[in-house]
């Protein structure tokens, strides 16, 4: 005999986990307060059967779901989406969970993107290949300042070896002298694990062909690509280009009241790594001769170059998802 479908809302926390189970009516069969662990998931589920559960996108989702797949079926809310469709002037775990609960019961769960383990563990490697470069960049930039502070100016790499010579050979303050050789040991250390992880991107390259048509664009590497590729993860959910436009937040904001209608800044709402990688990908492909260039130059002439280089971006992503969609390289 088939048992009757349940529901559960969680509102998860990093050490707890507050859950509302109903049945198709809505009458509570379980409320709990549980640890965000496998004993405590284990516990909220005891003797429960034909279970779907939601719980609201966080950083720790992917965790999340390990917790929930022995257990039920579940989804992930669209934080923003649900307070959209019901807020409340008193705001608790308990209510919180109450409406993901009754939402999921009616059906009404504005659903968040769950990729694949294998797009969370290439999300996982490029992020932590962005944070490396980041800390590198800082790093580079701490070493001038320290030999600005004692009127000095390097024409080198902090890394390259003409650059330690020649820091060698200044009278400096010790304390500056121990910062900078610290700064320059953190950044020699940075520099080797950014080329092993460039290594390790060079071979996960062949798990996705797209890769190789993205790299046709001058100014997209094999790092960025599959970063693009990982944030993305699963291109035909975007119906059009100005749909994955959007979801990066490279789209104008819009203003509209009656006849008026005024285009503003970008959203910036969406995905900051995607957008982010687009940006830099500008960057580099505007200083080569090709077509983006010329629209780049373009909107330059009459918009100044940061706007132009915002636009370049998501001229980009939209030939991006055009060569995906015809699975063909880029022709410039």
């Amino acid at each position: 005999m088939k048992t009757l479908p349940l529901y559960a809302g969680l509102d998860v926390a990093q050490d707890f986990t507050v859950a509302t189970v109903v049945d198709e009516m809505g009458n509570a069969v379980r409320e709990l307060k549980v640890p965000t662990n496998e004993q405590g998931y284990k516990r909220l589920f005891y003797d429960l059967e034909n279970v779907t559960a939601v719980f609201e996108a966080s950083r720790n989702w992917s965790y999340v779901a390990s917790l929930l797949k022995p257990y039920c079926t579940f989804k992930m809310a669209h934080p923003l989406k649900v307070r959209l469709i019901a807020s409340a002037r008193i705001k608790t775990d308990e209510i919180d969970s109450r409406t993901l609960v009754h939402l999921l019961r009616t059906n009404l769960i504005p659903e968040s993107y769950m990729p694949p383990e294998s797009i969370v563990e290439l999300r996982n490697l490029v992020r932590y290949r962005v944070r490396l470069g980041r800390m590198a960049a800082h790093l580079k930039n701490r070493t001038y300042a320290i030999l600005a502070r004692e009127g000095h100016k390097s024409d080198f790499k902090p890394y390259e070896r003409k650059a330690k010579l020649w820091i060698q050979s200044l009278k400096m303050n010790p304390i500056n002298r121990d910062e900078l050789e610290y700064s320059l040991k953190l950044l020699e250390e940075h520099k080797r694990k950014i080329e092993q992880l460039d290594e390790l991107l060079e071979k996960e390259r062949v798990k996705y062909p797209e890769a190789d048509l993205l790299t046709t664009i001058p100014g997209i590497s094999t790092y960025s690509a599959l970063l693009i590729l990982a944030e993305v993860g699963d291109f035909s959910r975007f119906p059009s280009a100005d749909k994955l436009a959007a979801y990066s937040g490279l789209v104008s904001s819009t203003y509209q009241s009656g006849n008026t209608c005024y285009q503003g800044r970008i959203t910036k709402q969406g995905n900051t790594w995607l957008r982010w990688i687009l940006v830099q990908c500008a960057h580099v492909t505007v200083k080569k001769q090709h077509r983006i260039q010329k629209f780049y130059l373009r909107i330059k002439h009459r918009r100044g170059e940061q706007k132009a280089i915002t636009a370049t971006a998501r001229k980009m992503l939209t030939t991006i998802w055009h060569m995906l969609q015809k699975n063909e390289a880029y022709r410039g």
